[in-house]
């Protein structure tokens, strides 16, 4: 029996025909139902990897023009793919190790959901651009500053901080511009201390605030206490001792500068201070011929817990005692002036003589005599002989002698009346005899 022959290839061209006409027919009933589409996603963050390249070199690396955003990325895929993707698909990423002398690493995109059944992506960027520079560390002492002014009557006491050293690290280019640090309280209106955080600000030379978003700093805050107490204002005084040289006197010219201050401290124990006293040992004026000046520390004498309020003020207050030589004036005056008071009833008396201690008048009721006086020009200059008022007083002399034996001649001083400061540089004194009426 003959077998028939098989026909699988038979008109072979007619059946390939056949394949890609079918094939054509599910591409356009296919692309009719499920045609490709376009979608755009924005601002998709790039991922660097392998930066530990970088930082591993004690480097430091800023991304240039925020470049390691990408503002668009556009994907090509079937509306089915499409419609099954959000933005938190969409991936960049930067391999460090890719990284070009020109400081550029490109860009890599895809997809967490279907990657492989997407036609297309890509973003609007290729490259990530970053500076790549060494790491400094900067180690600061931190500053502090308040801003406003306390309620009327306090000022502010102290000023601490839980940490007072700041350590800085970043990129050279930043780290070098930094001049300063320091974090700010305000202290508007308060009565009483203040304990709060406050954030660390760095500074460059020209006091421009500086961004840290690049930096790392082994703290952004700190705690600070602002102490703030009540202030009062008292007078400054003090005590002289000792004194000027011979020839010489104190004058009116007494002052101290500046003449009050502020103290500050608790409310109980200000309300009892009224005054602060330079004692007299300090303003020791034995032997001056001309002013006596001295700069007192007046902090020496403040009561315990009591501070000065102003930090202008470093306590030092100026003393000044005026010295000048003294003025000789002499007086002429005739004896007659002198007035004898008191003279015991049933008796008379008269001079029998006076001496000034240059000269002497004996027996008679007339002549003249000195008084040579010595002061401060201005005291003495206005002197008049009656403004001394020349007396003696009689009745003293007698004083403890029986009334019948009162007769007879005694020696007594002459007394004047002087200023204050003014002085009689002889002794001027009389015989008086007394006699029965």
């Amino acid at each position: 029996m003959k077998l028939k022959k098989y026909r699988l290839f038979n008109n072979i061209g007619l059946k390939v025909l056949s394949i890609l006409i079918a094939v054509a027919m599910w591409l356009l009933v296919t692309n009719n139902d499920d045609p490709i589409k376009r979608q755009q996603f924005s601002n998709i963050p790039v991922t660097l990897t392998h930066t530990n390249m970088i930082t591993d070199n004690g480097e430091v690396y800023t991304v240039l023009d925020n470049t390691d955003v990408v503002p668009s990325v556009i994907v090509y895929a079937r509306r089915s793919v499409i419609e099954s993707l959000d933005r938190d698909n969409i991936v960049a990423t930067a391999d460090v190790k890719d990284i070009t002398s020109l400081g550029t690493v490109e860009i890599h995109y895809y997809s967490t959901k279907a990657n492989n059944e997407i036609e297309s992506i890509d973003g609007s960027i290729e490259n990530v651009r970053l500076q790549v520079e060494p790491r400094r560390t900067k180690v600061l002492s931190l500053r502090y500053q308040t801003t406003g002014t306390p309620a009327e009557g306090y000022d502010v006491s102290q000023i601490s901080l839980d940490q007072n050293q700041l350590r800085v690290s970043g990129p050279e280019s930043i780290v070098q511009n930094i001049s300063s640090a320091s974090v700010s309280v305000d202290i508007s209106g308060a009565t009483g201390t203040i304990s709060t955080y406050s954030d660390v600000r760095l500074y460059e030379a020209d006091g421009d605030v500086l961004d840290t978003s690049r930096l790392t700093m082994n703290m952004s805050s700190v705690r600070v206490t602002v102490t703030i107490l009540p202030v009062k204002s008292v007078p400054v005084q003090f005590q002289v001792s000792g004194t000027p040289a011979a020839g010489y006197l104190r004058n009116d010219n007494v002052s101290i500068d500046p003449q009050m201050i502020e103290i500050m401290g608790r409310s109980t124990i200000l309300s009892g201070i009224d005054r602060l006293l330079i004692p007299a040992e300090q303003i020791d004026i034995s032997g001056a011929t001309a002013d006596f000046t001295k700069d007192v520390d007046i902090t020496a004498y403040l009561p315990e817990n009591v501070t000065l309020s102003s930090d202008e003020f470093d306590g030092t207050v100026t003393v000044t005692v005026g010295i000048e030589a003294a003025q000789n004036v002499s007086l002429e005056a005739d004896i007659s002036s002198i007035a004898l008071n008191n003279v015991p009833e049933g008796y008379t008396a008269r001079l029998v003589s006076v001496t000034d201690g240059a000269v002497t008048l004996n027996n008679t009721q007339t002549g003249i005599i000195r008084y040579e006086l010595s002061g401060l020009e201005q005291d003495v200059t206005g002197i008049r002989l009656a403004d001394l008022a020349a007396q003696i007083d009689v009745g003293q002399l007698t004083e403890g002698k029986a009334q019948e034996s009162l007769a007879g001649v005694y020696t007594a001083q002459v007394n004047v009346s002087l200023p204050e400061d003014v002085t009689m540089r002889n002794t001027v004194t009389a015989q008086i005899e007394l006699a029965e009426n």
